[in-house]
């Protein structure tokens, strides 16, 4: 605590030369002078510490005695500034930083998104945007509430969202709605209807009407079992029916693949441009704002300028990196682009075949001219029952 006292103070280092060094100590002592590490070089030297506001009086003292006082160093806050006596232009430099400083953090200048899976951040700090909150926004003006109701009305996708604001960095953090299945209560009428053509195999009725039998060949959205059971003690009632029906599908799952493509080569040319944004406005560093290449990839990074406590000052630096290439045209190999449809294809099957298995696959290539085709048809055996609810005028409708 001492130390950062004398920090603060300003103390010097001084070496004083006189017949009698200890009688400089006694006069500092005695009129209240701050000294320490006091150090004997020899019998007529001593080196010491003296606070700043004293260094005058000592200077006398050693006078006094008929020796001399120099100064070896200085430190601490009141020689700091004393640097920029007459250096106006700098003082009023470091006075803009400081008030920068304190503005920049009532003001979000960065905002980063958490917890969303489906939806972008971009799209989430646009609908940010269009509700009047982006960078530039006061900090205090942010009203969680308002913001929270705001954006839930606006994207349908969110279930939860808040914003928390520190310093000049914004974290809006959401939680989507979850996609659930539409699965009835065990109350709900529902009738059973294929969920794809196939021919029936086996169907094991739990509650219901069965509309079709082992055998039969049923389309797409065909009615399998029935909800609305007629009978001659209960009268005509609707029930949820439950089944397990199995049938033989066919698929047929089609993919092209262009032969011939056109590709990148790199000439080894880049050129690299920066920017400054400070908040919204950007300003080049460079003269010419047109494409350096005819044919070149941009890469864009940007540097914040950051401070502690999580503080973000609108100032950025852009660099984007233009690299030429040239167009260069290649002719795939008619064997990779067959192994190339025909994983496509087979992943695209098995990932559809969730409630049963594949029997036989057959697969038909066909290198046309530009553009390699690729058929895929498998015979599979798998569930096809699917719910439905019944409405009330459908009801109607079949009794």
């Amino acid at each position: 605590m001492q130390k950062t006292v004398n920090l603060l103070r300003g103390f010097v280092r001084v070496a004083v030369e006189c017949p009698f060094p200890e009688r400089f100590i006694n006069l500092c002592a005695h009129n209240g002078v701050a000294f320490w590490n006091a150090e004997r070089v020899d019998e007529v030297r001593l080196e010491v510490t003296i606070s700043a506001k004293h260094s005058k009086k000592a200077e006398e003292f050693a006078a006094r005695l008929g020796g001399t006082l120099t100064p070896l160093n200085q430190r601490g806050v009141t020689f700091f500034l004393g640097r920029f006596h007459k250096r106006y232009a700098l003082i009023a430099g470091l006075f803009f930083c400081f008030v920068a400083l304190f503005m920049s953090n009532r003001y979000i200048w960065e905002f980063t998104v958490e917890g969303n899976e489906r939806l972008s951040d971009e799209e989430i700090l646009q609908a940010l945007r269009e509700i009047g909150v982006s960078t530039g926004a006061r900090s205090n003006s942010v009203d969680i509430e308002t913001v929270r109701n705001q954006m839930l009305l606006k994207l349908d996708q969110l279930i939860w969202l808040t914003v928390n604001v520190t310093g000049s960095r914004a974290s809006v953090v959401v939680r989507e709605v979850d996609e659930k299945p539409d699965i009835h209560s065990r109350k709900t009428p529902v009738n059973i209807i294929a969920e794809k053509a196939g021919l029936i195999t086996r169907i094991d009725t739990l509650s219901g009407s069965a509309q079709v039998f082992p055998g039969d060949t049923v389309q797409q959205g065909e009615l399998l079992v029935s909800g609305l059971i007629d009978s001659a003690q209960m009268g005509i009632r609707l029930v949820n029916a439950r089944a397990d029906v199995t049938a033989r599908t066919w698929t047929e799952l089609r993919a092209v693949v262009p032969i011939g493509a056109v590709g990148k080569r790199y000439t080894g040319r880049s050129e690299t441009r920066y920017a400054l944004l400070f908040g919204t406005n950007r300003v080049n560093l460079h003269r010419n704002a047109s494409q350096p290449y005819a044919m070149c990839d941009k890469m864009s990074e940007t540097s914040t300028l950051r401070a502690p406590r999580n503080m973000t000052f609108p100032i950025a630096l852009v660099k984007e990196t233009y690299t030429e290439y040239e167009p260069v045209s290649y002719q795939m190999d008619e064997a990779v682009a067959e192994g190339i449809l025909r994983q496509a294809l087979g992943e695209t099957l098995r990932n559809s075949i969730t409630r049963g298995e594949i029997l036989t696959e057959t697969f038909l290539f066909s290198p046309d001219t530009g553009l390699a085709s690729g058929v895929l048809i498998a015979e599979c055996l798998e569930r096809i029952d699917v719910s439905r609810k019944i409405d009330l005028a459908e009801a109607m409708g079949m009794g």
